[in-house]
């Protein structure tokens, strides 16, 4: 803003002494050929008076003539040589009045030695030619001076009768050469002007060009090269890899929990936090890695591969998942963080850009999947789970969802009832091609896919139809992914058929998990009360494991809590299992939270759950997931959980 106002309004803002300079630069630029010419004509005129002498000696002082003019050619030569680099203005003010004094004391040194009227004429062209050749206004003055003075000294020396005539003649010579310096000099700024103002929109131009560069190459919140600028790296360390066989390593870099940070300090905060991630990710990689930024909170980075070990390229993943899990300062919070980080060793030339990103992809989702917060190199393991969940993919897009897929039901007892009150339904896949698939397996892959939508509406009614005979008091659990419960879309999707169903909505409880909820906090709670509004009841699985806190808990509107088979698995030999299982069913009563513990699979287990006040668990030891078709028989089975002599439980290391 400050330059265009400078340019609009130039008489009234200081010239800035970058400009001044830059003027002057232009000024002496300008000037420049016409004192060389000035100079060359010169030599030029010294040189053929020294030739003409040389044939056509004269009469008077031919020896002082000729030694004159001979050091009058050299003078000039001298001022060209001079003239070929003049650094500052005033050098060229010197050298245009050597060229002037070069003509000036030859014409009087020959008025001296012998005057000619007809010779005065010189002293009075001079004068214009004073003004044409001087750069600079002082100069002007002084040359002119000094040709008058000379002008009117050599009248009034050897024509004295005829002063005053001359005086005018030497009046009207100033006023041409003013003329003449001006029209030079009008031309001369003008040209200095244009000039000026080139140089100017050629660096507006360049600047903006740099700024759009910068915008098209760089990231505008962390000053990273985004996305665009990654991929053009990638690919000419790809080329590079492919000519010389120079290894490098790749690795993609995601945050976790990055969306509560935005949810709970503000949009603020979290651009903070990924400038600093930014930072910590330069200081890690150092001055030869090239650290990019993708978009959200993912980035990556590319160095040089040495050496290239799993070794090297795991300390560089290690160096940053520990700079990433150091406290971030975000102003007036101060928060933790982690990030998730996938490793690739790229030294296949075989192998192109997205191919080397599937790779490193796969290996950060993994990273995030099983060890989060810490990186993953990709290995041999990898690749073979990567072509498996190609294989899932194909076969995933070409299934026949209503033949293919069907819902399993395992069974939730109520302790205080002494029955079974409800099921949790669980998807099964018997692929044509792959046989039995897992649902590890193919409901990532689904999700992935973005096929998990139209894969959740086909399995829950199949569950639905399946609950048309079951008895009025028994309910169904079902599980929604984080991709159901980002979409308002997909949850009034899933609405729609229950209410299709005819099926009462109290008898239906979605089920989601802590990472759905995490992943976006603000629209999992807006999902939830979509669904509660409904008439359904939300539980909250596999509690425990993930990374909520009480106050994302407190907020959520979910009425239960499912306790991961992780913590009672091992409550009989470990009393830390003990005391997390008990605390939990303590919160869940604190909160008025309903409660089911997962994973009981013997009586010990039941017992000792019992006596902390569990009432509804779910396991093996009630049953193992069932098709449709033996729900009735396990109705009406009869358990006998009477109280037994039970175990204490104790410390691993100690058993």
């Amino acid at each position: 803003m400050r330059a265009e106002i400078q340019l609009k309004q130039p008489a009234s803002d200081p010239v800035s002494p970058v400009e001044a300079d830059a003027r002057q630069d232009e000024v002496m630029i300008a000037y420049l050929p016409i004192v060389r010419g000035a100079a060359i004509a010169v030599l030029g005129y010294y040189l053929f008076d020294l030739a003409t002498r040389f044939f056509f000696p004269g009469d008077a002082y031919p020896a002082v003539m000729m030694t004159a003019v001979a050091m009058g050619s050299l003078w000039s030569i001298g001022i060209l040589y001079l003239l070929r680099n003049p650094r500052k203005v005033w050098h060229l003010e010197v050298y245009a009045a050597m060229v002037c004094m070069a003509l000036f004391i030859n014409s009087n040194l020959q008025q001296s030695l012998y005057f000619e009227v007809e010779n005065v004429t010189y002293a009075i062209l001079m004068i214009p030619i004073f003004a044409a050749i001087l750069p600079t206004r002082r100069m002007i003055v002084a040359g002119i001076v000094l040709c008058f003075v000379s002008l009117i000294w050599q009248v009034h020396t050897y024509l004295p009768d005829q002063v005053f005539d001359y005086f005018w003649v030497g009046v009207s010579g100033i006023a041409a050469g003013i003329a003449i310096s001006e029209i030079i000099r009008t031309a001369v700024l003008n040209s200095v002007k244009a000039r000026l103002a080139a140089v100017r929109d050629r660096e507006k131009a360049e600047a903006l060009a740099r700024e759009t560069r910068h915008l098209a190459e760089c990231d505008a919140l962390t000053g990273l090269p985004n996305r665009r600028s990654f991929f053009l790296a990638l690919n000419t360390h790809v080329e590079h890899l492919k000519q010389t066989g120079d290894a490098f390593f790749l690795g993609l870099v995601d945050l976790d929990g990055f969306k509560p940070v935005n949810d709970t300090y503000g949009h603020a905060a979290g651009d903070e936090m990924l400038r600093i991630v930014a930072r910590r990710l330069e200081e890690a990689g150092g001055s030869s890695a090239f650290p990019a930024r993708l978009g959200g909170d993912e980035f990556a980075i590319l160095a040089p591969a040495n050496p290239k070990t799993a070794q090297a390229i795991l300390s560089l993943g290690h160096k940053i998942e520990a700079r990433l899990s150091e406290p971030y300062d975000l102003g007036d919070y101060t928060c933790k963080g982690s990030g998730s980080v996938g490793l690739l060793i790229c030294d296949d030339p075989e192998l192109a850009a997205h191919d080397l990103m599937e790779r490193a992809d796969h290996a950060l989702y993994f990273a995030k999947r099983a060890l989060q917060g810490r990186a993953v190199l990709f290995n041999a393991a990898l690749e073979r789970e990567m072509t498996t969940s190609s294989q899932v993919d194909k076969a995933l897009r070409k299934a026949d969802y209503d033949r293919e897929f069907s819902v399993v039901f395992q069974p939730q007892y109520d302790l205080l009832k002494s029955r079974i009150t409800g099921f949790e339904a669980l998807a099964r896949w018997d692929s044509p091609e792959l046989g039995r698939v897992t649902p590890d397996v193919f409901i990532p892959a689904a999700e992935r896919a973005g096929l998990i939508r139209p894969l959740t509406r086909t399995l829950l009614s199949k569950a639905l139809d399946s609950m048309l005979d079951w008895p009025d008091d028994t309910s169904l659990s079902f599980n929604l992914s984080t991709h159901d419960l980002m979409s308002p879309n997909a949850i009034e999707a899933i609405l729609t058929t229950v209410r299709d169903s005819g099926i009462p909505a109290k008898r239906i409880e979605f089920e989601i998990t802590e990472t759905a909820m995490m992943s976006d906090f603000n629209q999992a709670r807006r999902a939830i009360d979509q669904i509660n509004r409904a008439g359904h009841s939300v539980a909250l699985d596999d509690f425990g494991i993930g990374y909520s806190s009480l106050q994302y808990l407190q907020q959520l509107p979910v009425s239960k809590l499912k306790i991961d088979h992780s913590f009672v698995s091992s409550i009989l030999e470990d009393t830390s299992s003990y005391k997390i299982v008990r605390t939990l069913l303590s919160l869940s009563r604190t909160l008025d939270l309903g409660c089911v513990i997962e994973g009981v699979e013997t009586e010990a287990q039941l017992h000792i759950l019992r006596t902390m006040g569990a009432r509804h668990i779910q396991g093996y030891l009630i049953g193992q997931p069932m098709p449709a078709d033996q729900v009735g028989s396990a109705l009406i089975q009869k358990f006998d959980f009477s109280p037994r002599p039970m175990p204490q439980p104790r410390k691993a290391a100690q058993s």
